[in-house]
């Protein structure tokens, strides 16, 4: 079995971008901000151009949303500014490519 290329790559990330949103409409305090975080992640997620290795699309995405989680700030909500929301989408992008990159080592000893 091969590596997942990075279109694979970029459908787990889809994956990932809808059931951060899905979370984020059920959210009980400020979810208009949740999905509103979650919404400008996956907006600036699909200005990342699918190219390079899983690794490397992986990367280029995981910096553009750390530059617009440092940024972000809605001032409409009571408990939260959005800026975890995208955070958590970070996060679990960040998870999927080391399990990726685990795979890719264990590929590499055989």
């Amino acid at each position: 079995m091969m590596a997942p290329s990075a279109e694979d790559f970029r459908d787990r990330i889809v994956a990932i971008i809808a059931d951060r949103q899905a979370a984020a409409s059920a959210s009980p305090y400020d979810w208009k901000v949740c999905v509103g975080a979650v919404s400008a992640a996956q907006g600036e997620f699909e200005k990342v151009a699918v190219a390079g290795t899983a690794h490397d699309y992986g990367a280029a995405v995981i910096a553009r949303l750390e530059r617009l989680r440092d940024a972000y700030y809605d001032p409409d909500g009571e408990y939260t500014s959005g800026r975890s929301d995208i955070g958590t989408v970070v996060e679990k992008i960040r998870t999927a490519l080391k399990s990726i990159g685990q795979y890719g080592a264990r590929q590499g000893d055989g």
